[in-house]
């Protein structure tokens, strides 16, 4: 009997353990909104752009195990075709939610979380890697095809306001960054 009660009590203590909400130090973004950009969606968007050229129904071709050969050359056909732009599709979704974590930008600028211009071209992001999900599921490239540019269109919608706009220097100058259009 006092096994089954110390039992209960430890899975008790697991379950709560595993439901409580993370601290502060274990949800706060250790990187800035340019690594995020650059670590996943222009990967993961890449990925998807990639579907114009290449076929992922086109058989898998074996992946590079030579002596010498990479890591990336070794795992690259380990999750192929298909399954890429599935899980291309999953990241950009997900990566909305860091997108929207408060955060730095490169340049020091907090990135603009809270504003309503950039959370509106953020799920606009959102709304085509649904789509463009739904469309690999279904292994429609000519529709992934299709949705190329929406999804160019949803990353300029933000690019041209956030990211594109030079400072006071000029080309590469990007201490504008980030910031609000119209406020200092």
């Amino acid at each position: 009997m006092r096994a089954l009660a110390r039992g209960s009590a430890v899975a008790l203590a697991i379950a709560a353990a595993a439901t409580q909400v993370p601290t502060e130090a274990q949800s706060k973004p250790i990187g800035n909104l340019i690594q995020v950009m650059r670590g996943s969606v222009f990967r993961d968007a890449n990925l998807i752009f990639d579907v114009q050229q290449n076929d992922p129904g086109a058989p898998v071709k074996p992946h590079n195990t030579r002596e010498g050969a990479s890591t990336t050359d070794a795992f690259s056909n380990v999750y192929p075709g298909w399954q890429v732009v599935e899980n291309a599709a999953v990241m950009l979704d997900e990566s909305i939610d860091m997108m929207l974590k408060p955060r730095m930008c490169h340049n020091g600028v907090p990135a603009p979380v809270n504003e309503p211009l950039y959370k509106k071209t953020a799920e606009g992001l959102r709304v085509v890697a649904r789509d463009i999900l739904k469309a690999a599921q279904a292994k429609d490239r000519e529709k992934v095809i299709d949705l190329a540019g929406p999804l160019s269109d949803a990353c300029a919608a933000c690019h041209v306001v956030y990211r594109d706009p030079e400072g006071p220097k000029g080309f590469g100058d990007n201490s504008i960054r980030c910031k609000v259009p119209g406020k200092k």
